[in-house]
């Protein structure tokens, strides 16, 4: 693609140089034979001229002594000016040759180790791109790249491939003579930047790790809530965790605003977006240098109305490219567990439950993903998928599928790890209330498949502030596996054993009460 800048040296001009010396080094060859050439034809034909009669004269014994003199010096300059121009013929041509060769000879060799460096560079960057894991999500058109467009900061022109080529290696010229750097190596996260797709500005001049993951699940199943306390407990949690959390609003977003609501116990309005909005934030290990390469969390909402609309779904581009999902699956929107609560004199009514089925979430995302990738129905999703059972502050819910259920699974099987154990009861749980068609599709459709049990609000809504809980998890267990840069193992070890020293507990209080 054409760029705004002029092309390097090395790529045009120096072959046009190079065309130009030779071409001017035989030309002026061609110019010395020819005047070498003038002289000869001269003295030939002075020679020629008075040769016979030089000849004739002498034969007669009647002397002419200026024929005979032309004659002899004719022929004098003649073989003169022919060895002139056999030695201009043949050595000037030659060293011409010679001298030809060799400037190309130095000049290909000196591009070669050009060319040789610029290639390490195009690859340099790429694999660096590459294990890094570095790209850019636009959060307003939705659009996925891995190079942003980026402006020249002094006459604002658009460099859409700002990237070591034909018109710079490590360094670009621009039309108006600014220099531009080529690589992240050397700085061209500093240019401005933004979307090739809807000129949307990108952050760090998309020198960062874009996680993106959108938050799916039906109407009222708790997404919103879900997203504003993951972020809000992330923050809380990043110290201890041994990382640096900073909110990153992006002008299509409230969070600031809904945090500080939802911190004095109000509800955040209920998202009726049909459009994913970007909730981002920069999640990066304490030791992380300036000018590193930076984790932009992308946490996605959107309106859980728009699983009932295909076509609406369908233009959700980003779930072409995210990395995982969250799922958030509404317990009451369980028939059989929602009718047990009721029994417990428990008004579902007060946890504002979903009336969508996890089914009919489930089957309209994979459809939608079927549609995007291309793929047919028999084949396996590879996206990673975290199910979260949200309002798992009901009573009772948690000991079926929360903390005590887990400790309870891993005392009756220690070779299991937590995961495991989570992923067990939630199963187990599905099962027992039968949603084995929810299962089966979760299981059979999707690479890697993790539940989590969580409470984004840890009571209803009383007017006093809303206590969290485990709804960073699944958003952390996420970004992990997306970010080179992110290793939680301490912080699952600390989990693990908390859930193995409750294992324990049990054990004790069940050897008690046996006694």
């Amino acid at each position: 693609m054409k760029q705004p800048a002029k092309v390097n040296y090395f790529f045009k001009e120096g072959y046009v140089q190079l065309w130009e010396t030779i071409k001017g080094a035989f030309c002026n060859l061609g110019d010395e034979i020819l005047e070498c050439a003038e002289p000869l034809g001269e003295s030939f034909g002075l020679f020629w001229k008075n040769f016979f009669p030089a000849l004739g004269s002498i034969i007669t014994f009647h002397f002419k002594w200026d024929r005979i003199g032309n004659a002899i010096a004719g022929a004098f300059k003649f073989s003169l000016a022919l060895a002139r121009f056999i030695f201009v013929l043949v050595m000037t041509t030659l060293l011409t040759v010679f001298l030809s060769m060799a400037q190309v000879t130095i000049l290909l060799l000196i591009m070669g180790i050009v060319y040789v460096i610029f290639t390490i560079l195009v690859l340099a960057d790429a694999i660096y791109r590459q294990i890094k894991k570095i790209s850019s999500n636009c959060s307003n058109c939705q659009s996925h790249f891995s190079l942003p467009v980026y402006t020249c900061p002094r006459c604002g022109v658009e460099h859409t491939k700002l990237c070591p080529s034909k018109y710079g290696i490590l360094k670009r010229t621009c039309e108006c003579g600014e220099k531009l750097p080529t690589t992240f190596f050397n700085g061209r996260e500093k240019m401005p930047a933004k979307c090739p797709k809807c000129g949307n500005g990108i952050k760090d001049g998309g020198k960062h790790v874009d996680v993106c993951i959108p938050v799916v699940g039906g109407p009222s199943s708790g997404k919103t809530c879900f997203i504003y306390q993951a972020v809000s407990a992330i923050d809380n949690v990043a110290d201890t965790a041994g990382l640096k959390f900073e909110y990153s609003p992006n002008g299509m977003d409230d969070y600031e605003e809904n945090r500080e609501n939802m911190d004095q116990g109000y509800l955040p309005a209920k998202t009726s977006e049909m459009r994913l909005r970007y909730f981002q934030f920069y999640l990066d290990p304490e030791k992380t240098k300036d000018g590193g390469v930076r984790t932009l969390v992308s946490l996605c909402d959107v309106g859980g109305e728009v699983y009932a609309d295909s076509v609406t779904l369908g233009e959700q581009i980003a779930y072409k490219y995210a990395n995982a999902f969250v799922m958030v699956i509404d317990p009451l929107s369980v028939d059989d567990y929602r009718k047990e609560v009721k029994k417990q004199n428990i008004d579902p009514a007060t946890y504002g439950y979903s009336s969508e089925s996890m089914d009919a979430v489930v089957d309209s995302l994979i459809h939608a993903l079927e549609n995007m990738f291309g793929i047919d129905a028999k084949d396996m999703l590879k996206t990673t998928v975290a199910v979260v059972f949200s309002k798992c502050d009901i009573p009772g819910l948690e000991d079926k599928i929360g903390a005590p259920a887990v400790a309870r699974y891993i005392k009756a099987n220690p070779k299991v790890s937590r995961f495991e154990a989570q992923n067990a009861v939630c199963e187990e749980f599905l099962l027992a209330y039968n949603e084995v068609n929810f299962l089966n599709n979760l299981k059979s459709k999707f690479k890697t498949v993790q539940f989590f049990c969580a409470s984004a609000l840890g009571h209803n809504s009383d007017g006093t502030p809303f206590q969290s809980q485990g709804v960073e998890d699944p958003v952390l267990w996420i970004v992990e596996k997306a970010s080179p840069s992110l290793n939680l193992k301490s912080r699952w070890d600390e989990q693990d054993k908390a859930a193995e020293q409750a294992s324990q507990s049990i054990e004790e209080e069940t050897e008690t009460v046996e006694v």
